[in-house]
């Protein structure tokens, strides 16, 4: 089995997939912190009847997002890798949202997500990078669009009408499917912790 997990956004998903995809099991939590692993983990387990041993690979989704989500969801999943000599693989988590089922194929997909301070982390499609940019810079947006997004209110009243929420779209299926394209397993915060850059302003 495949164990997907990703934590950068507002709601925590944690699952397992068989190797061609298949979802077995799947939580989801909102709001909820990384500390919850371990339980989420093991009920997904109990659920279909499987042990850890089973798990033969570990795909965590990297970020950008929250930096305490990343970090212990990585934390989890490196713990889980090494001790069994697993593949861990690292997947954007902007990716593996634009990667959701629940998305039309035929249609272009962009993943936005507020990066406080006047900013943005943008994906503009399955093939693209994510980048970070200033809000004024946002591109203009099509009206075919399909714009999974998650920020304050003030940053998601300037969207499109018809955006759809971008933790939601974050799932074992789209971690799944991204790991193709897969990167390291480190943070991708895409900026210095603000007191790194506090440091470099002085």
């Amino acid at each position: 089995m495949i164990l997907a997990l990703d934590a950068a956004t507002s709601t925590i998903v944690l699952g397992l997939a068989s190797p061609d995809g298949r979802i077995l099991s799947e939580r989801r939590l909102s709001g909820g912190r990384g500390d919850v692993l371990p339980g989420l983990l093991e009920e997904c387990l109990m659920e279909i009847g499987a042990k850890t041993s089973d798990i033969l690979e570990v795909v965590c989704g990297v970020g950008p997002g929250s930096f305490t989500g990343i970090r212990i969801a990585l934390s989890f999943g490196h713990g889980l890798a090494f001790r069994r000599h697993l593949p861990y693989r690292g997947v954007s988590s902007l990716a593996a949202a634009l990667h959701s089922p629940a998305l039309d194929k035929n249609r272009p997909r962009v993943a936005l997500l507020d990066a406080l301070r006047g900013e943005a982390y943008l994906r503009t499609g399955l093939g693209a990078t994510d980048v970070r940019l200033p809000l004024a810079d946002l591109p203009q947006w099509r009206n075919d669009l399909q714009l999974v997004a998650e920020g304050r209110p003030d940053f998601l009243a300037v969207l499109p009408a018809g955006w759809l929420p971008l933790s939601d779209h974050v799932s074992v299926a789209g971690l799944v499917a991204a790991r193709v394209g897969s990167i390291d397993p480190v943070p991708n915060y895409l900026r210095a912790s603000a007191p790194e850059e506090l440091r470099a302003a002085r």
